[in-house]
């Protein structure tokens, strides 16, 4: 399978989950990830039953520690504008409010992407592995920590399957029949 690599600087610390602005890859290794927004410390996305809006990220980096879930944190350059980034955030996710076979989680971070950078050239990226080179053209990518990744780490970068479509709607289907059963 094709692989798409991402160059890991450093473990993330709870402090600097709490001050910054990142793309987060949930289940980095899985196909297809999970993908979601944290901004001073509040976690934002959808999900196939419905938004996180402004999670406290404490809990979140508790249950990553917890259950060893791998996660890569892409950390961006704060915009120059005046935007409020959480109301912007939950904005983005609340437009789409849960994962379908038409939205995916990426679509909300487009979004967000686009409102607080002015950035239009996201809106042709539909999976993480065509948002972040776009991200490091425009010099936005601060730096890339992980949790619970350093034993899949091949100096220091994390290949990441680079899934379809077809992959995403398949995970959609599963979860909608686990759902049904429960």
């Amino acid at each position: 399978m094709n692989k798409y690599p991402i160059h890991i600087t450093h473990d993330i610390t709870l402090e600097k989950l709490k001050q910054g602005l990142f793309i987060f890859i949930y289940r980095a290794t899985k196909i297809p990830p999970h993908l979601g927004i944290i901004t001073n410390g509040k976690l934002f996305d959808i999900s196939s039953v419905g938004p996180n809006l402004g999670i406290d990220i404490t809990d979140f980096y508790n249950t990553v520690l917890k259950r060893k879930t791998e996660v890569v944190f892409i950390e961006l350059i704060k915009p120059n504008s005046n935007i409020e980034l959480e109301v912007l955030a939950k904005n983005c996710v609340t437009l789409y409010w849960k994962v379908t076979k038409e939205v995916s989680c990426l679509s909300p971070i487009k979004d967000f992407l686009v409102d607080a950078y002015q950035l239009n050239t996201v809106k042709e990226a539909n999976f993480i592995f065509e948002l972040l080179p776009i991200l490091e053209d425009e010099k936005l990518v601060k730096e890339k920590t992980q949790m619970n990744t350093s034993k899949k780490l091949k100096n220091n970068n994390l290949h990441i399957i680079r899934y379809t479509k077809k992959d995403v709607e398949n995970c959609l289907d599963a979860l909608n029949r686990k759902q049904q059963l429960a």
